[in-house]
């Protein structure tokens, strides 16, 4: 079957209309099942994903009314989501995902195990600390999240995404943290006031390949709490 998605004829009032009201802070996406002849509604950072047996048919990503109908699917989507499969849906009827594309706020970090700091007032010192802030992020390539995507279950939430990409993210801060620190020559009293030039900079470089591949982008960061210790422990291990 064929399908795709068009802006939907307002004569056909009494067709079954979906429309998604849990995309919260919490919630990454949601799944309904449809069928052809369904009228689905599209509002604001909604990104909606049709998807017949694994394979990706359309997208939509303007806000309006659009109607599910059996056509050939339109050869621009094709060739940009051709290389898509979603694992386990092979057997899966019609279905859409409403994908949050808002900034997902407000999340906490806690880099426990130390990490290496040049403190750069202190005759550039070798010093080991300990962080805790909030870091914000959004699905900036819905197409790459979905590829991490194996099948596709009623909803995904936030904290599902973020047990993933924990050591992806924090290796983020902790590339930009030492990224701050060689540029302003920081010392660590000084860091927390420079969170915000590295909010800036995590926006503007490309600091995890990892990351990236969820799709994922970092937009914002603070540090609220830091310790120091003395104690040596390599956090990362280079093949992660």
């Amino acid at each position: 079957m064929s399908i795709k998605i068009i802006t939907y004829d307002k004569k056909l009032e009494d067709n079954k209309i979906i429309k998604c009201k849990k995309l919260t802070n919490d919630i990454i996406f949601m799944k309904y099942d449809v069928k052809v002849g369904d009228i689905i509604e599209v509002n604001g950072e909604e990104f909606v994903v049709l998807i017949n047996k694994g394979e990706v048919y359309d997208v939509k990503d303007k806000c309006g009314k659009y109607i599910i109908i059996e056509e050939k699917t339109d050869s621009n989507i094709k060739e940009q989501w051709k290389d898509l499969h979603i694992r386990k849906t092979e057997n899966d009827e019609i279905c859409i995902i409403y994908l949050n594309r808002n900034i997902i706020k407000h999340n906490k970090y806690s880099i426990n195990d130390p990490i290496k700091y040049i403190n750069f007032n202190k005759e550039g010192s070798e010093i080991y600390i300990k962080l805790e802030g909030y870091y914000d992020f959004k699905i900036e390539n819905p197409k790459m999240f979905l590829s991490k995507i194996i099948g596709i279950r009623k909803h995904f939430t936030k904290q599902e995404l973020i047990e993933k990409i924990r050591k992806y993210i924090l290796k983020s801060i902790e590339k930009g943290i030492n990224e701050i620190s060689e540029e302003y020559k920081l010392n660590i009293e000084d860091l927390p006031e420079k969170s915000k030039k590295l909010e800036i900079k995590l926006k503007q470089n490309e600091y995890d390949e990892k990351l990236l591949e969820y799709g994922v982008k970092l937009t914002y960061f603070d540090i609220n709490k830091f310790e120091i210790t003395n104690k040596k422990n390599k956090f990362f291990k280079n093949n992660s």
